[in-house]
């Protein structure tokens, strides 16, 4: 070989080897310079503003990964073979996932950054301090218990995901919520409006059938463009929840919001959300209802005094109960009947309670139900405990349930004193996120781009605003 053929194929082939680590190295530095210049610039972006985009990217993220699947939810269909699910089917909605993930970290490390900084140049005490504290223990807390001194100890990066958004949503100082419900209501207009399209356009992609819910002669549940006809179910009620509260201002778009999720809420046939309507109907509008009757500034203060301790009981004998079903579940079922008909549930929850009490102060790990256990208990398309305090209980043991609860109690705690200043904004976002906590495990440290995490940003965002901002209400205009 000629010594110039050499050089050719010696430069050619340092040039492929070298070309990853050149990436990697142009990647890094283009991440550096984003960041840079998104601290300079970003700064003169208002919170709002912030808010909004992080409200629309979970949001867009949560549907694409479902949206851009190919599932197939016919049963006769897949029992028959003639659909067989494979990788390429979920690819597209992983991708999507990977990179809005990315982008959204990325960011909110960033302003975490910020706000650190910020604060530490600030004397004025913030007032929603006790719950970053709780956001932290229990995040922090429970990863910590799972990759130390669980039975199966493990550690996953996704499972920061979460925290850091949350953080990042912390360290925002909104003074209006008004674009920012308006945002969410927009992404679950999408969302119902577009579940009610694919039961034309795609139903097998929509509908799970056969699956007999609550509504006679309906042999199909609607899926939707969500994962699941019980996620479904909450979203449409949380739509409903942000519309009744802060009304659009044309009528057109006001029932074109309360029409498409009042109709993606019945079809998607989710008992727990069905139940729950009622529920917070009383617990929110009955005392606001009440409450305006009142036109003496004493009564009114006695008033607001007996409500909080109304709520305070309700919220205690809540907790509770919850508590008392996670310890022993197995007699609960056996004292009521009724709860044998929870799909399954109670076996699940049955067996994470058997693996929690070999370590009952630190629970199992994060692979409760994982691969090897799903295999092992031939449950394949059991991802969690479907409740979040037995999920708690099974990956962290006694400790991490005291965590959780002590989260739950500082937001709990604004919700209830900021009650009539937030006009029960706050309260029905925490009630939506503990009708979900029954049967789901929304709280899991998982699941960056999920309608868990949508929910649990509106809820920080309003908690810390109700807090934050007590003379202000929560939202003073209609939207839309």
């Amino acid at each position: 070989m000629a010594p110039a053929q050499r050089w050719a194929r010696g430069m050619l082939t340092f040039f492929f080897s070298s070309l990853p680590y050149a990436l990697m190295v142009a990647f890094a530095f283009g991440l550096a310079v984003a960041g840079f210049l998104q601290y300079r610039l970003v700064g003169r972006v208002t919170p709002e503003a912030r808010l909004v985009a992080v409200v629309l990217t979970v949001g867009l993220g949560a549907l694409l990964s479902v949206a851009l699947t190919s599932r197939t939810l016919d049963e006769a269909r897949i029992a028959a073979g003639e659909v067989i699910t494979t990788y390429s089917d979920y690819a597209s909605g992983f991708a999507a996932s990977r990179w809005i993930s990315l982008l959204l970290i990325a960011g909110a490390v960033i302003e975490i950054a910020r706000g650190w900084v910020g604060a530490r140049t600030t004397s004025v005490p913030d007032p929603a301090l006790p719950m970053m504290i709780g956001l932290i223990a229990y995040y922090f807390g429970t990863i910590l218990i799972q990759a130390c001194v669980s039975d199966d100890t493990g550690f996953s990066l996704r499972s920061l995901y979460v925290p850091i958004l949350l953080l990042a949503v912390y360290y925002q100082r909104p003074r209006r919520l008004e674009h920012i419900l308006s945002a969410a209501k927009w992404a679950l207009l999408v969302v119902t409006t577009g579940s009610l399209a694919a039961i034309v356009l795609r139903p097998d992609f929509a509908m799970h059938r056969p699956d007999v819910g609550g509504i006679p002669g309906l042999d199909w549940r609607l899926y939707g463009l969500t994962p699941h006809a019980n996620t479904l179910g909450p979203i449409a009620l949380l739509a409903i929840v942000l519309e009744l509260h802060t009304p659009s201002r044309r009528w057109p778009v006001r029932w074109l919001h309360l029409g498409t999720a009042a109709a993606a809420f019945i079809l998607a046939q989710s008992k727990t959300a069905w139940a729950a309507a009622p529920a917070m109907a009383v617990a929110i509008y009955l005392p606001l209802t009440l409450r305006q009757s009142l036109d003496a500034a004493g009564a009114a203060r006695r008033f607001d005094r007996t409500i909080w301790l109304l709520l305070g009981s309700i919220a205690i004998v809540v907790l509770g109960v919850a508590a008392a079903v996670g310890f022993d579940t197995l007699e609960f079922v056996r004292r009521r009947d009724d709860l044998a008909t929870l799909t399954g549930r109670t076996h699940i929850w049955e067996i994470t309670l058997e693996a929690w009490r070999e370590n009952i102060l630190f629970g199992y790990g994060p692979e409760i139900w994982g691969a090897d256990r799903q295999i092992r208990f031939r449950m394949f398309h059991v991802g969690h405990a479907h409740n979040q305090i037995v999920q708690t209980l099974g990956e962290a043991g006694l400790v991490g349930l005291l965590l959780l609860l002590g989260y739950l109690g500082t937001l709990f705690h604004a919700a209830l004193r900021q009650f009539f200043p937030s006009r029960g904004l706050v309260l029905m976002l925490m009630l939506l996120v503990l009708v979900r906590c029954v049967t789901e495990a929304p709280l899991r440290a998982e699941g960056l781009l999920s309608w868990a995490t949508f929910l649990h940003v509106l809820l920080l965002v309003a908690a810390c605003h109700a807090v934050r901002e007590p003379a202000a209400p929560a939202v003073a205009s209609p939207t839309g």
